[in-house]
């Protein structure tokens, strides 16, 4: 038979013992498990970080090599366009307006991989940000799930307060509490 305990002048049944060392196995095994939840998802975050880097490197690099293609693209469409200009004679005007169309269009084309490489840069960092807010969110679900210390104090004095009610029925009633602990 297990007899109470005298703790600092408290008596402390079994029961209540019992249901101590629960409550706070419980807290810790929900803080523990929120914890490790926050960490997976720092380290996915991470991850999603590392992989969004590696993204941008590769959307500029790709922008670099099309800016240098369209670049080379058009001194090759100006050179021809003075060799027939010169072969044909028609020196002036017409070579110099097929000339100035050759720049603008290459400035246009310029313009348009910027615009591009700028909006998928963009869209990396809204990425980003999406999943740090699914990040957050699921750390905070975590640890909202977890118990609290007052969930915690809670469950123990529900507890003794059943224990005690069953004592106090029973000694009303004139039988004999039985403890589980007995």
């Amino acid at each position: 038979m297990c007899s109470p305990i005298t703790l600092a002048g408290m008596t402390i049944s079994p029961m209540t013992m019992f249901s101590i060392a629960s409550g706070v196995m419980s807290f810790m095994g929900g803080q523990a498990q929120a914890k490790a939840a926050a960490k997976a998802q720092r380290a996915n975050l991470e991850m999603q970080y590392q992989q969004t880097a590696e993204k941008q490197k590769q959307i500029n690099e790709k922008a670099a090599l099309e800016s240098n293609e369209r670049m080379r693209q058009g001194m090759i469409d100006r050179g021809e366009a003075r060799t027939i200009s010169g072969e044909s004679g028609a020196l002036g005007i017409s070579s110099n307006r097929l000339i100035s169309d050759s720049f603008m269009q290459q400035g246009m084309d310029l313009m348009s991989i910027e615009k591009n490489r700028s909006n998928q840069i963009k869209q990396t960092d809204w990425e980003n940000k999406s999943a740090y807010s699914s990040a957050q969110g699921a750390t905070n679900t975590a640890y909202s799930k977890a118990p609290s210390v007052l969930d915690t104090g809670l469950q123990i004095a529900g507890d003794i307060y059943t224990h005690n009610t069953a004592v106090d029925d029973a000694s009303k009633s004139g039988r004999k509490y039985t403890s589980p602990w007995t």
